[in-house]
């Protein structure tokens, strides 16, 4: 009697439980998607530790893209299942050429070639127009004879040791890979469409809890959803803080919050008007989210991350640290 007492209850708080289910996931996640702010720079983005943090960050939405949400939108479609890697694709090249139309539109007056600026001393500088090269000190602007500079093979000395110059080609025995970051036209595109499609996401989940019809059910969802959404917001404020000035980091952690807030809302609006196309709906939307994540995973946190510390001679390990950051994450 008591526990059907105590069920009878919680039914008729379920309004309230929704409620606080919104409160607690968005206060949470703007809490956490702004933490990073208080220990990053955007200035020094070298940190091999902040790199690292930035692969983990990738490997969450990379086991979010691939683990969670494809298996899940294939049960979402039932019939259609066979389509759920289609769209996911599908996804994928939206945000592709989505960069491309953006890089083609603004980045063309931004020239690849090298800008040789002369200072006080006489003393030529090479500077990269697009591309922002590591491996060399940025402030180093004279080396004397006996100093030996950071190993860069890029670069090469005069015999008169007063002007530098740039290789555009660095020697191909040295890696497979060039080492440049990715360019800095993507960035405005990749912050975007991450934020876009993290909000997304949270708007499907939120409208799971939405749904439910007793408050038991909207706890549990919560405590669940909670857990998820709390580290993919911290490592969203990592990737922003890294990439983005702090007015735009704070606006896309708001809209990434109000996510799933609007889900729940949502959610609780339609409960009871739940359709086979709104179903097929969400799925679709799903699909194209998880498409989107691994983009941004594979495309440009990964590539980036390798490109700065590649180089450093000093840093060798870099790269496996940076590997066991990712793949951590999907070993969970």
């Amino acid at each position: 009697m008591k526990m059907t007492s105590l069920v009878k209850q919680l039914n008729m708080q379920v309004l309230e439980s929704k409620i606080l289910a919104c409160t607690t996931i968005g206060v949470g996640s703007i809490f956490v998607g702004l933490l990073p702010i208080c220990f990053t720079n955007n200035r020094n983005q070298n940190s091999l530790l902040l790199s690292c943090a930035l692969c983990f960050g990738g490997g969450v939405l990379f086991s979010t893209s691939l683990i969670h949400m494809l298996p899940e939108n294939r049960e979402k479609l039932q019939e259609y299942s066979k389509f759920a890697e289609i769209i996911f694709c599908i996804g994928f090249f939206l945000l592709y050429i989505i960069d491309e139309i953006v890089h083609f539109c603004c980045g063309g007056t931004q020239d690849h070639s090298i800008l040789n600026q002369t200072n006080s001393n006489g003393l030529r500088r090479s500077h990269h127009s697009h591309d922002r090269i590591y491996g060399a000190t940025e402030n180093t602007v004279l080396w004397n004879k006996n100093d030996q500079p950071p190993y860069n093979p890029n670069f090469y000395k005069t015999k008169s040791d007063s002007v530098l110059f740039f290789e555009q080609s660095p020697p191909s025995q040295l890696c497979h890979v060039g080492h440049q970051e990715p360019c800095g036209t993507s960035t405005p595109t990749i912050n975007i469409g991450l934020v876009i499609a993290l909000t997304i996401h949270s708007l499907l989940e939120g409208m799971v809890v939405g749904l439910e019809n007793t408050s038991y059910k909207v706890i549990l969802l919560l405590g669940a959803i909670s857990s998820h959404k709390l580290v993919v917001g911290f490592c969203l404020g990592l990737e922003l803080s890294s990439t983005t000035t702090i007015c735009r980091h704070i606006i896309g952690i708001i809209v990434f919050a109000c996510g799933s807030v609007g889900g729940i809302a949502l959610g609780a609006f339609v409960s009871n008007v739940q359709t086979g196309f709104a179903t097929s709906l969400m799925a679709v939307l799903q699909g194209l989210t998880g498409g989107t994540l691994l983009y941004v995973t594979l495309s440009e946190i990964v590539p980036r991350e390798r490109a700065r510390w590649h180089q450093q001679h000093e840093k060798r390990s870099a790269g496996l640290r940076q590997f066991i950051s990712l793949y951590s994450d999907s070993l969970q």
